[in-house]
């Protein structure tokens, strides 16, 4: 039976498993279900693999715990110019990465404790809010961002809207984030008919002025521990709405990350880069 090399990283729990797709021709849709299933798999939040590009260093493309194909990913893509320099596709102590992906050029500096690349910088673009590239079908426009209402029974939300590299919407509760029933209302909001592409969720109890706890639902992957263009789209938001100073501290379960966004520029978002474990698995 034919089997592939696989390596598993995660970033603030948010883990995938990697695989070198230069020299294979897979379907990877189909991969992505089969090795990411807990049970019948290896486990995990989706399939990153990575492969050449003209244009730069190496390309990405993500892959979600459904099979369906995301533009990228930020905690992955971390975690991605790790296996990158494991693989010596890059060498060590680059001073920055870059990876082509379905959301443009992105560029990653490492950041290293005793010779391990052990965190990241990564340079997530310009968020953008403009309803027919997040897309969202907005209910009104507040403070230059697009506004859904979501009602499901007695919840109410509203829900701002960016794309931070992939949609997302985000909403501020006062309840904690920690006691709300995101298993069942997170695929609601997901398939919102307001999102024509779907979107991700994230959850945000507001600590102090830059530090938040934040939860989050994300498309085509369920509940997760962390999500790093969700730290930059509650980043953005926040912003918009001159709730931070340019700088914020997010608590998901599964570690901080942080972004810098001075309201005009790319986000920055800081996390960690931790390597699991590698093996090979059976086709």
């Amino acid at each position: 039976m034919e089997s592939i090399d696989f390596y598993k990283y995660t970033g603030a729990g948010n883990n995938y498993i990697y695989i070198d797709a230069r020299d294979k021709d897979i379907d990877w849709i189909e991969l992505s279900k089969n090795i990411s299933d807990p049970n019948f798999g290896i486990g995990s939040d989706g399939l990153i693999i990575l492969d050449k590009s003209n244009d730069a260093d190496f390309s990405m493309r993500m892959f979600n715990r459904d099979g369906s194909e995301g533009e990228m990913c930020g905690n992955g893509m971390r975690c991605l110019a790790r296996f990158a320099e494991d693989l010596k596709v890059v060498p060590q102590n680059k001073d920055k990465i870059s990876i082509s992906t379905k959301a443009g050029l992105i560029y990653v500096k490492p950041q290293y404790s005793n010779k391990i690349m052990n965190s990241a910088t990564v340079d997530m673009g310009k968020p953008i809010f403009k309803s027919e590239l997040v897309p969202v079908i907005s209910d009104e426009l507040s403070s230059g961002m697009p506004v859904v209402y979501f009602k499901h029974e007695n919840l109410e939300l509203k829900l701002y809207c960016v794309n931070s590299g992939v949609p997302h919407c985000v909403a501020f509760i006062e309840s904690p984030v920690y006691d709300f029933d995101l298993e069942n209302i997170g695929p609601l909001v997901e398939s919102y008919n307001k999102f024509p592409n779907k979107v991700n969720f994230e959850i945000v109890n507001v600590l102090n002025r830059n530090t938040y706890d934040v939860r989050v639902w994300e498309r085509g992957s369920g509940i997760t521990l962390a999500c790093g263009t969700g730290a930059a789209a509650v980043a953005a938001v926040s912003q918009k709405l001159q709730m931070h100073n340019q700088k914020l501290s997010m608590n998901f379960p599964g570690g901080k990350l942080t972004c810098s966004w001075d309201g005009q520029n790319s986000i920055f978002m800081e996390g960690p880069v931790e390597f699991i474990g590698n093996g090979t698995y059976k086709l």
